[in-house]
């Protein structure tokens, strides 16, 4: 290989040219900036991916886990997502459905012990149509925080969404009640007809079987607990047959459904401090037994009334002077060993603050064996005066009594009875429905006694005789006979007005001419005299025989039966 030479031709190589480096072409920026922005979005991603969680459901209904992350089911929190789900499966034990979630850094302080996990599908429930808005935009996993310890991976979801306790403030109470009463899991709790909350949880005691329903009011409406506060039931329709008629209370749809609870604060419970979250109350069965709770103290007497107790149950009421003021709380059967009888008393629950009472008589309110003894003196000074507990008729359609505290009118006299355990009242007769079946059947007893039968014969011969009479042809012939006299009565009757009306005329003609007489023969007194003595006799004779063809036009009869006393 020959290389070439210089101009000299010595062979050596030629000098090279130096120029200043111009640096890489622009085109290297794409690739670097590239690599940067992969880089940026990298970590951004590092650093947004939260935690993986498990969330275990009864079934798969409404989760999706699709092909590409954007149709997989969504995790939301008030409406933001924090998360979707990346794998679905059956547990161990199939018996439920086993959700892996990938979460968001930002959902870490949301993921604690007690946080609860729903799938929000459209419901139909009793309050309304939820979750329709998930018809367009598919179903989603909803999340409701809760206040335990951070760092929760395995979870526990809900079949149904849990109730607002979370969502909004309020405060939660606990009412306890013997019996399990009708309400669904998210029953509305009302005041004054107003939705101020709603049960949120109901529980059975294992050791006194008791129910314990927690409630939750939201805010700023649980500022109306107080300790003086009283809950009742409602089942939406209430009815009710008493002395004051037929009583129908009803409510809305939702509370005849699914029940409520409903509860009211007195004014002047109002005045004491704000209930603390957690506080217990009773749940009453109705209005008036909440009512009944208000009165402090309660007192117990026994009586017992003679005779049957028909109509008579626990719950009658108790009267003084028609008030209310107690009950009736029990009733069983006891064995006189002394009598040899079978007697039924009755426990009568007072109470006596609703007598007002002042100075020596007031009733203590905080204490009940001052309270008792005071209303004790009290009872022994009105049965002095004549008060007597007796069965009054409460509605006579449906049978029902009343206990009524009455004062009787030259009662004999009686005191308190030191009975067990509790003191006993004097009781009088029974009124009422007891004096109608004694008079009912003393009224049977007299109409069983008299001979029915001897006096219906008695009619029916009466009555058989009268039909022979008026049916007889005697009758009937002297009928036809006494027409035939009535009718000839009349026409003589006729006849003599028609023949009495020219003897009248002529004899007020021959008055007048023996007025002509009686003037020529003026001079002469005693002519005078006989001749005005002679006018005033034919006078009188014209009135007779006029009034005597009036009374015979009217009537004709008194020909045959003489003169009527009607024309006397």
């Amino acid at each position: 290989m020959s290389y070439p030479t210089g101009s000299s031709g010595s062979g050596r190589l030629p000098s090279p040219s130096l120029r200043p480096w111009a640096g890489l072409p622009w085109i290297w920026a794409v690739p670097v900036i590239a690599l940067l922005i992969a880089g940026w979005l990298g970590l951004r991603t590092i650093a947004d991916r939260g935690p993986l969680i498990t969330i275990s459901f009864p079934n798969a209904e409404g989760i999706e886990l699709g092909r590409n992350e954007a149709a997989r089911t969504t995790i939301r929190y008030k409406n933001v997502e924090l998360g979707r789900v990346v794998s679905l499966g059956l547990s161990d034990d199939q018996s439920h459905v086993v959700v892996t979630a990938e979460m968001r850094s930002e959902a870490e302080p949301l993921l604690r012990a007690d946080t609860k996990f729903w799938v929000v599908r459209p419901r139909l429930e009793f309050s309304g149509i939820s979750g329709l808005s998930t018809l367009v935009s598919g179903a989603y996993i909803g999340i409701l925080p809760g206040g335990g310890a951070r760092g929760a991976r395995d979870f526990t979801g809900l079949q149904n969404p849990p109730p607002a306790q979370g969502l909004v403030g309020g405060t939660s109470y606990t009412l306890t009640t013997e019996r399990q009463p009708f309400l669904s899991d998210t029953a509305p709790v009302y005041y004054h007809g107003v939705k101020v909350g709603e049960v949120t949880e109901q529980t059975l005691s294992d050791k006194d079987g008791s129910v314990a329903i927690k409630i939750f009011i939201y805010e700023p409406h649980n500022v109306l607990i107080r300790p003086g506060s009283q809950f009742w039931t409602s089942a939406g329709f209430e009815a009710s047959l008493g002395s004051q008629g037929l009583q129908i209370e009803t409510e809305s749809l939702q509370t005849l459904l699914s029940g409520a609870i409903v509860f009211d604060t007195p004014p002047a419970a109002m005045a004491e401090a704000e209930s603390p979250a957690g506080s217990q109350f009773t749940l009453y069965r109705d209005r008036k037994s909440a009512a009944d709770s208000g009165d402090p103290v309660r007192v117990f007497y026994r009586v017992s009334f003679p005779g049957p107790l028909h109509g008579l149950a626990i719950g009658t009421p108790v009267e003084l002077r028609g008030i209310p003021i107690g009950r009736v709380s029990a009733l069983r059967l006891e064995y006189d060993p002394a009598s040899d009888e079978i007697r039924v008393p009755a426990t009568l629950e007072i109470a006596p603050h609703r007598i007002a009472t002042e100075g020596e008589a007031t009733i203590p309110r905080d204490d009940q064996k001052a309270a008792t003894e005071a209303t004790n003196r009290l009872f022994e000074r009105l049965i002095a005066k004549g008060m007597r507990a007796r069965l009054a008729p409460d509605n006579l359609l449906i049978g029902s009594r009343v206990v009524d505290l009455e004062f009787i009118e030259n009662a004999e006299p009686a005191q308190l009875g030191q009975a067990e355990p509790y003191p006993e009242l004097p009781t009088a007769p029974s009124t009422g429905l007891d004096d109608i079946a004694r008079s009912a059947s003393t009224f049977l007893d007299q109409l069983a006694s008299l001979p029915l039968a001897e006096l219906i014969g008695g009619m029916r011969d009466m009555v058989k005789h009268a039909d022979a009479v008026v049916g007889s042809p005697e009758l009937k012939r002297s009928v036809k006979q006494l027409d035939r006299t009535l009718a000839d009565a009349g026409q003589f009757a006729r006849d003599i007005r028609t023949q009495a009306t020219p003897l009248l005329a002529k004899l007020n003609s021959a008055a007048d001419q023996l007025g002509s007489t009686l003037a020529l023969l003026g001079n002469d007194p005693r002519s005078s005299t006989d001749l005005a003595r002679t006018m005033s006799e034919l006078k009188d004779a014209a009135r007779s025989v006029r009034v005597l063809a009036d009374m015979l036009e009217r009537h004709p009869e008194a020909l045959l039966r003489g003169r009527p006393d009607s024309a006397k």
